[in-house]
């Protein structure tokens, strides 16, 4: 190591510096821890936001889903019931064409008895044509139209009640399928107002969501400016670690430059060996155990 003149004062002023550039780091390390901290807040308040905003979704998810399963149930209501408005569409024309059977029989008939009353009269002529032995060709005659006329009249009698039995079972099986389909409608309805529900609730959990994400937006865009200044503050922190060894090797050369020009007025043979040591090691050649001790024993490494 070449002798070379150290100024004391050049070492305090290096010294000074040195313990400046400290405090500086020191405080640049707190504000950077402070900022980590601050860091750590807003990104765990950004991410609590965007799992509630998670939530919220599957909740308007699910909201969806069982608004549409009812959706779906009303769809398969609704065609039931324009099955049974087709049902009752022919069962009207059919009452239609019984009532005008039944009215049609109805006015062809020209005695005003009832069905029993006729057949008796019936069976009263039969009677007669059979036990009167004296009874004359124009009497026969005469009873034989009468049955003729009477049966006719009951064979009216029976076709208009036949058409109008069909009219009244029509009208039951009308009357069924209108009930059935009250209570299709009326199921419906209910479905509907569940449907709504579940619609308003799906809408709500979406809506709120997006409040949620905006929230969650704001927090990240507050985490990547706080990233951008623990970025800036890092990148602080290596240039004065960077200046700090700097001055922390120059302040230890200046020293040991004093201390070598120390020694040499001393005459100390040992130390010699040392400052050939101290050079081995700066070029990075290997040292024994003797040339460590020596290095440490003068305080050169």
């Amino acid at each position: 190591m070449p002798t070379v003149k150290v100024d004391p004062e050049e070492i305090k002023r290096i010294k000074r510096e040195l313990e400046a550039l400290e405090k500086e780091r020191n405080e640049i390390r707190a504000k950077f821890e402070e900022l980590e901290k601050e860091l750590q807040v807003w990104i765990q308040k950004r991410d609590e936001k965007n799992r509630e905003v998670q939530q919220l979704r599957q909740k308007g998810r699910e909201y969806k889903a069982k608004r549409d399963e009812i959706n779906q149930k009303i769809q398969e209501l609704k065609k039931n019931r324009e099955e049974i408005n087709a049902k009752l569409d022919l069962l009207y024309q059919e009452i239609l064409e019984y009532k005008t059977k039944r009215d049609e029989y109805n006015q062809l008939r020209r005695l005003k008895m009832p069905p029993e009353r006729i057949q008796e009269r019936i069976e009263k002529l039969e009677w007669e044509l059979q036990t009167n032995p004296n009874i004359t060709p124009e009497r026969e005659k005469q009873i034989v139209d009468q049955i003729q006329v009477l049966a006719t009249e009951l064979e009216i009698i029976q076709q208009a009640d036949r058409f109008h039995k069909k009219l009244v079972e029509t009208r039951k099986k009308v009357d069924q399928l209108k009930k059935a389909r009250k209570a299709i409608s009326l199921e419906i309805q209910k479905l509907a107002n569940q449907s709504q529900q579940f619609h308003e609730q799906m809408i709500g959990a979406f809506n709120k969501a997006d409040e949620v994400k905006k929230e969650a937006d704001e927090y990240h865009a507050k985490v990547v400016e706080l990233r951008e200044k623990v970025r800036e503050v890092r990148r602080q922190l290596r240039e004065l670690e960077k200046k700090i060894r700097e001055y922390d090797e120059k302040h230890k050369e200046l020293i040991a430059y004093r201390l070598v020009a120390r020694m040499r007025a001393k005459k100390d043979a040992n130390f010699e060996k040392a400052v050939e040591a101290l050079e081995k090691f700066k070029k990075g050649e290997k040292l024994t155990l003797d040339e460590l001790l020596l290095l440490q024993r003068y305080n050169l490494v």
